[in-house]
């Protein structure tokens, strides 16, 4: 599913070599853009098989409003869920592949881990790994999970993640 996010002009961008994040609240969590980096280089070794040479991917962290709208338009669920994942395909100038983008709610993230005793930065984690492998193709209401196997162990192997709602 395609999604055009038009940019808002209050978003601030960090170019990371094949991932970038957009903001929309600093208030999301202490340095985003260090936390997304860091674990980033991790996942990447660990899922490099399942990626193209060239590619490219987009996080973005909204509010609740937004995260609520986007739902209900790409998925027609009224309500704020967590993480949407909009696949893409399109081949960029550089010649890199436009895997697509994740977005995060950063109030619900930070409600879920209150709930299951995370801290807001395991569960953006968390969120960006579900939502990457959902780019990568992967897709647990069909798959008779093979996403959530694959999930759960890339979390044991990261070894940054305690407990996960799916769980």
């Amino acid at each position: 599913m395609k999604m055009n996010l038009k940019r808002k002009k209050r978003f601030r961008i960090e170019q990371m070599d094949d991932i970038s994040v957009s903001i929309q609240n600093d208030r999301c969590c202490k340095d985003c853009e260090a936390l997304f980096k860091s674990f980033w280089g991790k996942l990447k070794r660990e899922i490099k098989k399942d990626l193209p040479p060239l590619f490219y991917i987009e996080v973005v962290l909204i509010d609740s409003e937004t995260m609520r709208r986007l739902n209900s338009t790409y998925r027609g669920k009224d309500n704020v869920t967590d993480v949407l994942s909009f696949e893409d395909g399109d081949i960029l100038p550089d010649g890199r592949l436009f895997l697509g983008s994740v977005l995060i709610c950063c109030e619900r993230a930070k409600e879920q881990a209150k709930e299951i005793g995370n801290s807001p930065e395991q569960e953006l984690l968390f969120l960006f790994l579900h939502g990457t492998l959902h780019l990568l193709g992967f897709d647990h209401e069909t798959d008779n999970g093979e996403m959530m196997a694959l999930q759960s162990d890339l979390k044991k192997r990261l070894g940054i993640f305690q407990e996960t709602l799916e769980e």
